[in-house]
């Protein structure tokens, strides 16, 4: 955004870099210069700008520590950047540009000038004694200048008034050397023309050298910019090369780990189609004994041994089983088997009285293998055996008996 302001020749420059830059600049009594902003602009592109309006006396950012563009750009103008303590927040970004014919466009332009004005308030103080200090004639904007560069006020205004009255003795001095030119011989004005001339001459030839190493540099600079292209796009396809490796192994290791999980899966279910064939061969019965009841085994007198064949095969009620081992059991596991229907238990080696105990207040009859023996055990693991029918019901009916008898003798107690 323009202002219609005479251009100065001392400015203060506001700037926001980013993907949109926002320029600002104002004089140096605060007045606005102009405001722009655009996007993707150079440094270049910035400095040219900057210089088409003046010469930067103060290069300002509304954030701390300041952007490299600023830095970069107040350099190349040689004037000193504002650092400031702590960036500007939103609300003192608004209340520094209200007013004083202040305008913008965008959130850029705005944090531009609000650079610009706060860096001028710093100085406002010291303007305003240049003001009063600075005596007819002396050009106030310069003696701000030399202020804002370190150089105290009376300080600055001798250097001035030195500068002046240089001035003046310079041009006495250079109206004397032209009466003298005039008056001087041919012969003098010819020698002053030859060497001039010869200054020229060295001038152009010196120009010619640098347009030449101008030429080389940017062919080089070429040719730098082709190396770093060429390096860009090999490295872009290491990298998509790299993807692909790294997309390739995952792809083989996800293939890996479900190949291993299927191959679980088919052991699992062979082991579980095995002990189903198993079973149901027993269920069967392959083989029978003539006169003999076929009772359930149970390997050990324990909760899982029970379990493992009522989940196979199933305790019901009226069941005998065989414990193959049952010194191992007590009244907890004697309750499990009684709680499953079972209605007699043959076993090999001896009882612990706990269970025996649990098995008479369920009034279930059990034998040791030297009361009844076994006709045939299937196999030496196997899930069946056969015990005498007969020896079986007798054993059982003399049990009945007795325990009748045990019960009346408690009752005439």
């Amino acid at each position: 955004m323009a202002y219609p302001h005479a251009r100065r020749k001392h400015i203060i420059v506001g700037i926001d870099p980013g993907t949109t830059v926002g320029l600002a600049i104002i004089d140096l009594s605060g007045k606005p210069i102009e405001v722009f902003s655009a996007k993707n602009y150079s440094i270049s592109d910035a400095i040219a700008w900057i210089e088409s309006h003046g010469t930067p006396l103060i290069v300002a950012s509304d954030v701390t520590p300041t952007p490299a563009m600023v830095k970069k750009i107040s350099s190349m103008f040689a004037a000193p950047g504002h650092e400031l303590d702590e960036s500007l927040s939103t609300e003192e970004k608004i209340a520094l540009t209200k007013g004083e014919g202040y305008e913008y466009r965008n959130a850029h332009e705005r944090d531009a000038l609000a650079a610009c004005v706060y860096a001028l308030k710093r100085y406002k103080k010291k303007f305003t004694q240049v003001q009063k200090k600075t005596p007819p004639g002396v050009d106030v904007e310069e003696v701000k200048a030399l202020v804002v560069k370190g150089v105290s006020i009376s300080a600055a205004i001798d250097r001035l008034i030195s500068a002046q009255g240089e001035d003046k003795r310079s041009a006495t001095e250079e109206e004397r050397r032209e009466d003298q030119q005039k008056k001087g011989s041919e012969e003098k004005e010819s020698k002053i023309i030859l060497r001039l001339r010869g200054l020229l001459k060295g001038k152009d030839e010196r120009i010619e050298l640098l347009e030449e190493r101008t030429t080389a540099l940017k062919a080089s600079l070429n040719e730098k910019e082709r190396e770093a292209r060429s390096l860009k796009r090999k490295l872009d396809s290491m990298r998509s090369e790299r993807t692909r490796e790294i997309r390739r192994t995952e792809e083989i290791r996800k293939r890996d780990i479900a190949i291993e999980r299927l191959v679980e899966e088919v052991r699992a279910i062979e082991n579980e189609n095995a002990e189903l064939r198993r079973v149901i061969a027993g269920l069967k019965g392959t083989r029978e004994v003539k006169g003999g009841k076929r009772i359930k085994v149970i390997q050990s007198f324990s909760h899982d041994a029970i379990l493992d064949v009522d989940r196979k095969y199933g305790l019901n009620k009226g069941d005998i089983v065989f414990l193959v081992d049952g010194s191992g059991g007590g009244a907890s596991t004697a309750e499990l088997l009684a709680k499953k229907g079972v209605t007699a238990v043959i076993y090999s080696k001896e009882l612990s009285h706990f269970a025996a105990d649990k098995f008479l207040e369920f009034g279930i009859p059990s034998f040791s293998t030297d009361e009844i023996s076994l006709l045939l055990k299937e196999e030496e693991e196997g899930d069946f055996a056969f015990v005498d029918r007969h020896l079986l019901n007798e054993r059982i009916e003399e049990w009945k008996k007795r325990e009748r008898q045990r019960k009346k003798v408690i009752l005439l107690r």
